[in-house]
């Protein structure tokens, strides 16, 4: 999914019956510059949708109407799956994703997001806990195979929506990336992607088994000032290390050259003999991910008062 040139605009009075707080609170709030809004011709205050969802999760409010925001009506109200004797959250997710229960794992994860869990967070807790687990499921037969092919695609929806939430209005960079050529795994570059619109990023996943060739092709195109400032690759699955090493090292030399950040992950990431080659930024999770995008970026424009 690309940026959304259009996001979905809320005015104050929108908000506040979102989180139940009265609409000069709310203008009390953007004129203190804790909401950054837009204006109409008429002079309006509009708060894009993803500058309500942070500032709501920054802040920790109760959500009176989250039908207001996108979420379901269902959010908020427990799944009646008992999902067994679990103290840790992350189990919990899991056996939501072993029943099919896709509106019980939908909303364990936006909820845990709006209380402030980021992205990254959530990648790499209780989704890649449920995956790892679910994903030896496959060993037992087709029923295996069944639980395992229905998770990930309720995983991939859930960050396709965490994923429209974020989504910037004005990005402090842009990214292009995906899966290495022969990695057939949607998810993390989905994830990947996700991630970086949470950081401020305009990214473009070109999504699973993407040649380093086809990466280079879509970084480098004849236009110099719409080349990236990010090239991320994500490698769960590496079938011929030598040659992806040496195609990766070549293509983060140019990289190096045109001052583009280049960052790889991923669980295969390490069967990769990349040894000092310049310019590679290696990550074995998403928050170090986020970490090293937030650190490479510009500082926003404009000035937000901190919490």
């Amino acid at each position: 999914m690309a940026a959304n040139s259009n996001p979905k605009l809320l005015s104050p009075k929108d908000l506040a019956l979102a989180i139940g707080a009265s609409e000069s609170s709310l203008k009390r709030w953007t004129d203190q510059g804790l909401l950054v809004v837009s204006r109409t011709a008429g002079g309006h205050r509009r708060i894009p949708l993803p500058e309500a969802i942070r500032f709501v999760r920054s802040r920790r409010l109760p959500l009176v109407k989250p039908e207001i925001l996108g979420l379901p009506a269902s959010f908020g109200v427990e799944s009646d799956l008992r999902p067994g004797e679990h103290d840790r959250p992350d189990d919990v997710f899991t056996d939501l994703l072993r029943a099919g229960h896709d509106i019980g794992a939908r909303n364990h994860l936006v909820e845990r997001f709006m209380r402030g869990e980021t992205i990254a967070a959530l990648a790499d807790g209780p989704i890649r806990s449920a995956m790892r687990d679910l994903g030896e499921f496959w060993k037992q037969g087709p029923e295996g195979i069944l639980i395992e092919h229905r998770a990930t695609e309720i995983c991939a929806m859930v960050i396709q929506d965490l994923r429209s939430m974020v989504t910037p209005e004005q990005p402090r960079g842009t990214a292009i990336g995906g899966s290495l050529g022969g990695d057939p795994y949607k998810l993390p570059p989905l994830i990947a992607a996700s991630v970086l619109n949470e950081c401020g990023v305009h990214a473009v996943n070109l999504g699973a088994d993407t040649p380093v060739e086809v990466l280079e092709i879509a970084a480098f195109g004849p236009e110099t000032d719409e080349r990236p400032d990010i090239l991320w690759l994500n490698a769960s699955s590496v079938s011929d290390p030598d040659t992806a090493s040496r195609r990766i090292a070549e293509l983060a030399a140019r990289c190096t050259n045109a001052g583009i950040l280049f960052c790889i992950g991923g669980r295969e990431a390490h069967r990769l003999e990349l040894g000092d080659s310049a310019g590679i930024v290696v990550h074995d999770s998403m928050r170090a991910f986020a970490a090293t995008i937030l650190d490479h970026l510009p500082e926003p424009r404009g000035s937000r008062a901190t919490d």
